[in-house]
């Protein structure tokens, strides 16, 4: 599959075309990106639409260059190639074409190594899945940025083949979206946890609830279950009833007592 030109103009509104280096971990002033002369880079040395010199076309980004908005279209043609490729490759599922743009989109921004988590779940058939993970690449350098919450925003969209609505989340300036983007923190395995003196302590007191909550709710089950056993003799329908209003009844005690 190739992204499609809709898919293209999404991503070109979100890189927007700079004809010089930039830094693109430095916010625009005034709707424009300074210019990189060499000073220490906090992001990624970037040009024309979103170009660095980890991607696939030759270009070298470095201070002093200059190129044109036809420039950076091919660089751009040149640089997708390479992600289509990995989206081609990597999921073995079938991609409706606004499911194909919002990887490509994706793996542009957020790289290839990123994207591979990203399609975990949907390799497994679970598409929905992947369409809400979407949501949990927003951060550069442990800071959350509009630019990408925005961009994953539309990149949904695109997912959804709502191209009206990416369109219209496209930013009207440059927008901070950099190269650099944190994959998702994972969970802190069980025994970590149980490990520390405070992951225990609130297991602790986590058990300690759910037994207070066993007492309370005890009563009202003990008399349920003598109730059931002097009925053994009635349908099984009515049977049901008995019991559920007995649980009922245990639960209604509960919230009272904790009122």
């Amino acid at each position: 599959m190739k992204i499609s030109k809709r898919g293209l103009d999404f991503i070109k509104g979100f890189e927007s075309f700079v004809a010089y280096p930039y830094d693109d971990l430095l916010a625009p002033v005034k709707g424009k990106y300074r210019e990189w002369t060499g000073s220490p880079l906090k992001g990624t040395a970037t040009i024309g639409y979103g170009h660095t010199n980890a991607a696939k076309h030759s270009l070298r980004v470095v201070p002093g260059i200059s190129i044109t908005e036809e420039e950076a279209s091919e660089i751009l043609d040149v640089d997708l190639d390479e992600c289509e490729g990995d989206v081609n490759r990597l999921v073995k599922v079938p991609l409706s074409q606004g499911q194909f743009d919002a990887l490509v989109s994706f793996t542009f921004n957020c790289g290839t190594g990123n994207l591979k988590k990203l399609i975990a779940p949907l390799n497994r058939g679970d598409y929905d899945g992947t369409r809400a993970k979407f949501a949990l690449y927003t951060r550069s350098k442990g800071k959350v940025l509009n630019g990408l919450v925005r961009r994953r925003t539309g990149e949904v969209a695109l997912w959804d083949a709502d191209y009206d609505y990416a369109a219209k989340n496209l930013p009207a300036a440059p927008s901070n979206v950099p190269e650099q983007v944190d994959a998702p923190k994972a969970p802190v395995p069980v025994k970590t946890i149980l490990s520390s003196a405070t992951g225990t302590a609130v297991v602790l007191a986590g058990v300690q609830q759910v037994s207070d909550t066993v007492s309370a709710v005890s009563e009202p089950m003990k008399q349920a279950v003598g109730i059931v056993s002097g009925i053994g003799s009635i349908g099984p329908a009515v049977l049901v009833a008995v019991v559920a209003a007995a649980v009922a009844g245990g639960a209604v005690y509960f919230l009272m007592r904790r009122a």
